[in-house]
């Protein structure tokens, strides 16, 4: 199967536009308040993006859903 033929075409597991198959990025807003993004640090727990929050995964679902 063809790339072009993919309902999304994925490669490396990035999205791909289906036109061009260049990959599709997605822009933070990064003057909205709050967080919006994390890093795994082990044990279940997220450091939150630009707070600094340890948060377990309950919590950094949360914050990211806004």
């Amino acid at each position: 199967m063809k790339l072009r033929d993919m309902e999304t075409p994925m490669v490396l597991g990035y999205a791909l536009h289906r036109d061009t198959l260049t990959p599709i990025r997605k822009y933070v807003d990064l003057s909205r308040e709050g967080d919006y993004g994390c890093d795994p640090i082990g044990d279940g727990m997220y450091r939150m993006v630009p707070s600094g929050d340890i948060v377990d995964y309950d919590e950094m679902r949360r914050r990211l859903a806004k």
